[in-house]
């Protein structure tokens, strides 16, 4: 009944939230960039490796900006955070349109899309979740980032149909307005904090949150064994995703094949948040988290292979979304529950930061070794090891925090 009543209070703030994670910085530039790749490398002379470098440049600003909005969201609400964000990652988006033939003013445009639309990463979205959400917080979270797999789901062909109609440069302008005209009214309308009384009927819009300070949690064993843990699943996550495409053009497959492979991805990430969402609830997360986060081992295997079988091609892609689907929603609980919500935005954001170093460095890393050998073969491997480590150090976090524990100091 408690998890019943949490839904009928929280489900407008879930959907905005679940809207504007799916039009986000961290999900649709990030999951369409696969498809940009062939195509840009097609029309100009920049290499796989160059190109790559755009979505790295907004992963790793992400360890600037992901702790500085993480401490604007504590402060100021996520919810004014996230309305200035968003049309400042459209605009910024739409500049692509403007980019010619030198490839620093290509990398300058990711660098000011970091910057401006970091108000849409995920700290944002579950920061309010996570206060209307807690007997059914597992499940609450998976189905605002189910909002990311949706993106990924129909992102790749969305801007496939654009590349083919108009060029890569006018896709991202028509990829801009789509994501401005869904988020914005979606979290203007839905996207707002909780709203409660005070002994003296005055309304706030925060509840009496526990949690432990920043500096005791940096103290801790969990905060670093999660920080190392994500470094190596998102690596080997990020590197399968954003090569995705070029690795199935490699085998063979046409790019609109590939994207359609792609496609399943988005599919199973939505899928992954789901079940990993519904599982935190009822099981303990660092179980659930050593399961999903070196399944990529899995597609690793596979990949490397020189099967290119269907049935054998679609289910690496499937395990690497599950995989992708469960990084963020573990994220965003195992903050929760062993830190608190007190400091949550400065913790989620200094976590994210060990996250956008390993998803940050390997979309670059996979396209630099490419250029050099050309191929993926030991890159592969190193997923496969480093994948087996992130599982096994989930298994190190220890029971849950009691309240007592959670109390701020």
């Amino acid at each position: 009944m408690d998890m019943l009543k949490e839904f009928k209070l929280g489900y407008k703030a879930l959907l905005g939230a679940m809207i504007g994670a799916g039009c986000g910085l961290a999900s649709i530039s990030f999951y369409t960039h696969s498809v940009f790749v062939t195509a840009i490398s097609q029309d100009t002379d920049w290499s796989r490796g160059q190109i790559q470098m755009g979505v790295s440049i907004m992963i790793l600003m992400a360890i600037v900006t992901a702790p500085i909005v993480g401490s604007l969201v504590d402060r100021f609400g996520a919810r004014i955070i996230a309305l200035f964000s968003i049309p400042l990652y459209g605009l910024s988006m739409s500049s692509f349109v403007l980019i010619g033939d030198d490839i620093n003013h290509y990398y300058f445009v990711w660098t000011v899309m970091s910057i401006i639309a970091a108000g849409t990463l995920p700290v944002t979205w579950t920061r309010v979740v996570n206060q209307w959400f807690d007997n059914s917080r597992g499940i609450a979270l998976g189905l605002t980032l189910a909002g990311t797999g949706i993106a990924a789901t129909f992102g790749p062909t969305y801007v496939t149909s654009l590349i083919q109609d108009f060029g890569w440069r006018k896709a991202y302008l028509f990829l801009a307005l789509t994501v401005s005209f869904f988020s914005m009214p979606a979290v203007f309308f839905l996207f707002k904090e909780p709203i409660v009384k005070n002994t003296s009927n005055e309304t706030k819009t925060d509840k009496v949150l526990l949690g432990v300070a920043f500096r005791d949690a940096l103290q801790g064993h969990q905060f670093w064994y999660m920080g190392i843990a994500l470094i190596f699943a998102a690596g080997g996550i990020s590197g399968l995703i954003t090569n995705s495409v070029p690795m199935l053009i490699d085998k063979g497959f046409t790019l609109a094949e590939a994207a359609s492979y792609a496609g399943l991805i988005g599919l199973s990430v939505i899928l992954g948040r789901l079940v990993v969402g519904f599982l935190l609830d009822y099981f303990w997360a660092p179980m659930i988290a050593a399961i999903f986060l070196s399944s990529p081992l899995i597609a690793a295997i596979i990949l490397v292979g020189n099967l290119d079988s269907s049935l054998i091609i679609s289910l690496s892609m499937i395990i690497i979304g599950l995989a992708a689907g469960a990084e963020l929603d573990l994220l965003a609980f195992l903050a929760s529950r062993y830190f608190g919500l007190k400091e949550y935005g400065k913790l989620y954001g200094s976590l994210y930061v060990f996250f956008s170093i390993g998803a940050g460095l390997a979309p670059a890393a996979f396209g630099r070794y490419f250029d050099a050998n050309g191929d993926y073969e030991l890159l592969l491997y190193i997923v496969i090891i480093t994948s087996l480590i992130s599982g096994l150090l989930m298994l190190k976090l220890g029971p849950y925090p009691s309240s007592k524990k959670l109390q701020y100091k």
